[in-house]
């Protein structure tokens, strides 16, 4: 006999067979599992960087300071000074001395050094005269020359001596005309001349007597040449070079004449003049180089042969005259800049000629000085050089470089120490 049928049990069991889940109900729930794991994930990520964004900026960056930024050069960003609420202390800052300028004879020269403190857009300087190598002093001979104002720049400082302890100093204040200031040495090397007991220069009225001992010296950029009487250091009006720009050739032997460089006062070329008689009369010659070119460089030894260097922008010419100026003739292919000279815009030129004859020639610039030498005068190859322009001396030569040095030849050479400076006020 057929058992009966569980019509219970079998609904129940098709029914769980059959049976549709509410799909809403379960959505829900993934959408809350979903983000319950992304809010887990966020916070890891949160965490992590407010571990690591401190350091890495500070890698950039650097500690931030308590002296505002000053402004971004690269986007041309005027400044502006702002008021500090307290004075900077003394001796908080570092100082450094930049030899400009050096006359007189070796061992101990007479120096023009830049002394300033490096304050964040406030550097304070004095233009100083002092010695240079020799016995040390305790002080300078001058202080806050040329300047009305520590903030001032100051560029192409010249020093020359005039006499036995005559000197005059000159320079370009905050890229304005030149200034000049004139001074007498002391003995007593504790004795400090205060800016008071110097004057400015002034053009001279009278023609006097000058001798082949005496120098030519320019009181104005491009301005009126004046004798300098070696014997007592008065000034004299002399002759002037028929040429604009007018630039006397610093550095020179007395045997070798006045030269002045400028250019031609019809076509704008560079021009060389030369004066055998103290600006008693000038020869004068055009070189054959295109108008606007900058001033010449002139250097030589004699009254007779010379080297003018016309710079360009990425090219150095080199004319050479036998004959005392009469004639120039060009040297072609003389001077290859090597690669690191990709232009010599804000570079100077500066030129010697050596004892030996041969000659040396630099491209200064604030960041670096590069020399070249000639042995027969014609093919310059570059070579290791002290540093810094070179100013010729009565005796010698001296490097302005960082350390300076001094040399008898401008071939072997010695450090030489600034003594005797005072801080800015």
């Amino acid at each position: 006999m057929r058992p009966e049928l569980d019509f219970r049990t079998l609904r129940a069991q098709i029914e769980a067979a059959t049976w549709v889940p509410d799909f809403a109900t379960l959505y829900r729930r993934a959408g809350r599992v979903r983000l319950r794991d992304r809010l887990a994930v966020l916070g890891a990520l949160v965490g992590t960087l407010g571990v690591l964004a401190p350091v890495a900026l500070a890698g950039v960056f650097g500690r931030p300071g308590p002296v505002a930024l000053g402004p971004n050069p690269d986007l041309g960003e005027a400044w502006s000074p702002v008021a500090s609420e307290t004075p900077p202390a003394a001796g908080k800052y570092p100082s450094t001395i930049t030899v400009m300028a050096a006359a007189g004879d070796l061992p101990s020269l007479v120096a023009a050094v830049d002394v300033c403190v490096e304050v964040p857009q406030a550097r304070r300087c004095s233009l100083q005269v002092t010695t240079l190598g020799g016995p040390e002093r305790r002080n300078p001979y001058v202080v806050d020359a040329l300047r009305t104002s520590p903030l001032e720049r100051i560029s192409n400082v010249q020093l020359l001596r005039i006499a036995a302890t005559s000197y005059i100093l000159s320079g370009e204040v905050g890229g304005g005309s030149r200034a000049s200031v004139r001074f007498e040495l002391t003995t007593d090397i504790q004795t400090q001349l205060n800016p008071q007991d110097t004057s400015p220069v002034m053009g001279p009225a009278d023609r006097l007597a000058l001798g082949p001992g005496d120098r030519a010296v320019q009181l104005v950029q491009y301005g009126d040449l004046f004798g300098v009487r070696e014997s007592d250091g008065a000034l004299s009006i002399i002759g002037q070079p028929p040429m604009a720009r007018r630039t006397v050739a610093a550095g020179l032997p007395a045997k070798a004449g006045w030269w002045v460089t400028g250019a031609d006062l019809h076509t704008g070329a560079p021009a060389v003049g030369v004066s055998l008689d103290q600006g008693g009369g000038w020869l004068a010659r055009t070189l054959d180089a295109p108008a606007g070119s900058d001033v010449p460089t002139v250097a030589s030894a004699d009254s007779h042969s010379a080297w003018a260097f016309v710079p360009y922008s990425h090219a150095i010419r080199l004319f050479r005259t036998s004959d005392g100026g009469l004639n120039w003739r060009e040297v072609r292919g003389a001077v290859e800049l090597p690669a690191q000279l990709k232009t010599l815009d804000n570079r100077t030129l500066g030129a010697l000629v050596r004892a030996d004859r041969s000659v040396l020639l630099w491209v200064h610039s604030d960041s670096e000085t590069v020399f070249f030498e000639s042995n027969d005068g014609e093919h310059f190859t570059v070579v290791p050089g002290p540093g810094g322009a070179i100013s010729v001396v009565d005796n010698g030569y001296a490097a302005l470089g960082d350390p300076a040095r001094v040399s008898r030849d401008a071939k072997a050479w010695q450090e030489a120490a600034v003594t005797g400076t005072m801080q800015p006020s």
